[in-house]
């Protein structure tokens, strides 16, 4: 495997990829399938979308291979017969898998005094021959930022003079047992994974305006089973991280505080659940059936009951991924712009009680950057899905390197030594 990065995608100079491409977002509550063409220029254009619910995956992580494999399958079916198209090859968006970021930096001397391709690439190739912990698997390298002599903030150094070269990367790692799992569902569908996607990632290159990501915002998924955040600055991703809580949690919530089952718990969170407490909530009744009652008994409750069940939940969320940010140095981020995707957040109030909560000026994500959306998938809930056909038509060029399961296990150090070996020796009469 040549690790060596793409260097013109790095500096800014890679054109929009072309041709069809197809994606799925496997999350906890449905799997999504998209089929998009592009013509290298203009904006990919959809021509295809399939769901389904979940099934075989809880909070994120695969628990019934055959169960998933079934679902994304349908959902797959869905999206070739509406595009016309078969498909062997996916681009896999992942939102469980304990994923990860960390920045990294790096430095070089440059030999000649003025910065040349080969100083970039051999600067890059020190995050290759970088060991990863056991049992890990680096999903992104996102290069943030190059220094020259201590001067930060360059962008291209190629051309400039100076005698130490660095770069500052944000690299994202998942679980390798869990991207095996998913791996194992998706190729019984005679599919073959072509990237691994961080669902926040791709959620915040779709959903996020290009001035958000420069001065600063922070994307928040509710998504079923997994709440993640991404926080971006400067153009680029600079931290993430999810929690196992979601949607699915308040719907537990209301079937255990209210003692019915757990799909009447579902059915009253979205015709009557509302985030923000209303002044005739307490006048309002809902008759709902209690668990192992005759339907003779059913239970009354008046409707701020149930909008308390999902304040507390949401609060804990949120609080617990404002912590997280804080203690990973991003304190400030807080302070600056939310932005709410992912199904739960298109509950009724989400938005204002986010707002309320934190202080600042949060709005609900909507997906963009692609041709041919339906109004039925042009929302919050689908913000993944499209920035997963972002990544692959324009963004992921301007990665490092992207490390799937089936890559990572041959890009051990035996594949790192080959690819040093390569570029040192081997190469050396070229340069």
């Amino acid at each position: 495997m040549n690790v060596m990065p793409r260097i013109s995608g790095l500096l800014g100079q890679t054109k929009t990829r072309h041709g069809t491409i197809g994606v799925l977002d496997i999350g906890t509550s449905k799997v999504v399938c998209m089929i998009a063409q592009g013509d290298g220029n203009a904006q990919p254009t959809i021509k295809g979308i399939g769901q389904h619910a979940s099934a075989g995956i809880k909070r994120g992580e695969v628990v019934d291979i055959s169960a998933l494999s079934l679902t994304v399958g349908k959902a797959v079916e869905v999206a070739e017969r509406m595009a016309g198209i078969s498909i062997e090859n996916v681009v896999v968006g992942l939102s469980g898998a304990t994923q990860k970021s960390q920045i990294r930096t790096h430095q070089v001397d440059v030999a000649s005094g003025e910065v040349l391709e080969r100083d970039i690439r051999r600067l890059i190739n020190l995050d290759f021959l970088e060991a990863e912990p056991q049992g890990r698997v680096i999903l992104h390298r996102l290069p943030i930022e190059f220094s020259l002599d201590g001067i930060t903030g360059i962008k291209n150094p190629q051309g400039m003079f100076g005698q130490t070269l660095g770069i500052k990367i944000c690299s994202i790692s998942a679980s390798d047992t869990a991207l095996r799992n998913i791996q194992m569902a998706v190729e019984r569908n005679h599919l073959s994974i072509e990237h691994y996607v961080s669902n926040i990632y791709a959620a915040g290159l779709s959903a996020l305006l290009e001035d958000e990501r420069d001065l600063g915002a922070t994307v928040i998924e509710i998504g079923g089973g997994v709440t993640s955040l991404a926080y971006f600055t400067d153009g680029e991703l600079r931290f993430l991280d999810s929690i196992p809580l979601g949607g699915a949690s308040i719907t537990n919530d209301i079937a255990r505080g209210l003692s019915i089952p757990v799909e009447e718990a579902e059915r009253i969170k979205t015709l009557k659940g509302s985030v923000l407490a209303g002044p005739g909530d307490s006048d309002e009744m809902l008759t709902l059936p209690m668990l192992s009652q005759d339907s003779d008994h059913p239970l009354s409750i008046e409707l701020g009951v149930l909008g308390d069940i999902i304040r507390a939940r949401i609060e804990e969320i949120l609080e617990m991924l404002l912590l997280r940010l804080e203690k990973a140095g991003y304190s400030s981020a807080a302070g600056q712009r939310v932005i709410l995707v992912g199904g739960a957040a298109q509950l009724p109030g989400m938005r204002e009680f986010v707002s309320t909560m934190i202080g600042r000026s949060v709005r609900l994500g909507r997906p963009a950057g692609v041709i041919g959306l339906a109004d039925a998938t042009a929302h919050s809930a689908f913000a993944s899905p499209v920035g997963l056909i972002h990544y692959s038509y324009v963004r992921q060029p301007f990665e490092l390197s992207l490390a799937d399961a089936g890559t990572s296990r041959r890009s051990g150090r035996l594949s790192q030594i080959g690819s040093w070996f390569k570029y040192y020796i081997w190469d050396a009469g070229s340069r």
